[in-house]
């Protein structure tokens, strides 16, 4: 009898596979250099700086920055996100009172931070409301959220929840005008679609390396423009290889905002990423995902142009302002039970529940006060990227018709 595929659809947590050139990149430096940047004056201490100087090149280059050493290498997203929220805060604060601004679409690593700093610090904050069947943030509403002692706007470009793609364009002239920095999540757009934070007026871009840019895990940056420096404090200290002979963090970029050694393994897999991705070329990805996108939706429905039965698609009903992020749910599965199915009978793997965006759920009503109960709350997600096919595609959606046709006892006419 022959196996069941084992086909990933979790992109939007992490990408998977990695393209071969990434693996080759960690094994070679872990065979051959070894060293940590900035740490010695020998050739492979030396190779080990330039290879985090060209990632940041790259970066700049796919996101059209203004200065490579403004790519300031970290952890992932969340990590980049605390260094830009909590280093404009703390020396905001000490000025007068700060006020916050983000989006009931965004992650808990905006809104776990934003909410500690409103209990610990006295902080303010607003929460844009979504459109409930959509998602989308309407710009004007961060217009009239935005007040005199607003210190920094934050939004995510495209929901992990629904994969709607928000009007962020909009929303930066709104900040730029207003002068208030703006800050991107980017972890579910930057590979997948193109990001130009010059034309977007994005001040600050918070990415992980490990989604789309298809490095490694414990990677990540975030941009700052220049000038944001002016206005982000540390949040960290310590050794940078540079300027030893001083006790206080360095002002000087990117060493001022990157203590400590760096994981500069996972950094040759994530410019092996970035060089893959801008060889490719992200706008070939974003089509080739696009056709995976419109067969996606064209599986959700029947026939007749209906929803499968029992099906809810959160989010975007067609393929404008989404990318390949999709949530649903089924009358009489719990999230947990649809995923378990899906991977036990086809193979197929996805994430239930709340996916770190409690309010995004209470935005969709599948939170647990609107379900009723913590176990039918959420959803199960599927996530694209750059290595599945049209025809996995059409194995996953084929696989949850007859999902729905078992769990409701409706056949679908397809």
């Amino acid at each position: 009898m022959p196996s069941i595929p084992r086909l990933y659809f979790d992109n939007a947590a992490t990408s998977f596979p990695k393209p071969p050139s990434v693996v080759a990149a960690m094994t070679d430096y872990a065979a051959h250099l070894g060293a940590s940047p900035g740490r010695g004056g020998y050739r492979e201490a030396r190779a080990a700086a330039d290879l985090l100087m060209r990632c940041r090149a790259r970066i700049c280059e796919l996101i059209r920055g203004e200065s490579p050493r403004h790519v300031i290498f970290t952890l992932n997203t969340t990590d980049a996100l605390n260094l830009a929220i909590r280093g404009i805060v703390e020396p905001s604060r000490r000025r007068g009172a700060v006020h916050l601004v983000t989006t009931a679409m965004d992650h808990n690593s905006v809104l776990r931070p934003f909410n500690a700093l409103v209990d610990r610090l006295g902080v303010e904050q607003t929460v844009v409301h979504a459109d409930p069947h959509t998602g989308l943030v309407d710009p004007d509403a961060v217009r009239r959220a935005i007040r005199p002692d607003t210190r920094l706007v934050a939004a995510v470009h495209a929901s992990n929840v629904t994969g709607t793609l928000q009007p962020i364009g909009e929303v930066g002239r709104v900040c730029r005008e207003l002068a208030v920095p703006f800050l991107v999540d980017a972890a579910q757009t930057l590979g997948h679609i193109p990001v130009d934070v010059q034309e977007l007026c994005i001040d600050l871009l918070a990415a992980p390396g490990h989604k789309g840019l298809l490095g490694p895990l414990g990677t990540g940056f975030l941009y700052m423009r220049p000038g944001m420096e002016k206005l982000i404090d540390t949040i960290r200290e310590g050794g940078t290889g540079s300027r030893s002979e001083y006790d206080r963090q360095p002002d000087d970029l990117p060493d001022k905002y990157e203590p400590g050694s760096h994981n500069t393994i996972g950094i040759a897999g994530l410019l092996a990423g970035v060089d893959y991705l801008l060889e490719r070329g992200v706008g070939a990805i974003a089509d080739h995902e696009l056709s995976l996108t419109t067969e996606f939706l064209r599986g959700l429905h029947t026939g007749s142009g209906e929803l499968l039965p029992g099906l809810r698609l959160l989010g975007p009903p067609g393929i404008r302002d989404r990318v390949g992020v999709f949530s649903v749910t089924v009358d009489g599965l719990a999230p947990a039970e649809l995923a378990d199915v899906l991977e036990q009978d086809y193979g197929i793997l996805t994430r239930p529940g709340l996916h770190c965006a409690p309010a995004a759920h209470e935005t969709m009503q599948t939170d647990p006060a609107s379900t009723g109960s913590p176990e039918l709350a959420g959803s199960t997600r599927f996530s694209l990227g750059p290595f599945l096919t049209v025809q996995d595609v059409k194995y996953a959606t084929d696989a949850l018709a007859s999902v729905c046709e078992q769990t409701i006892g409706t056949p679908a006419a397809r």
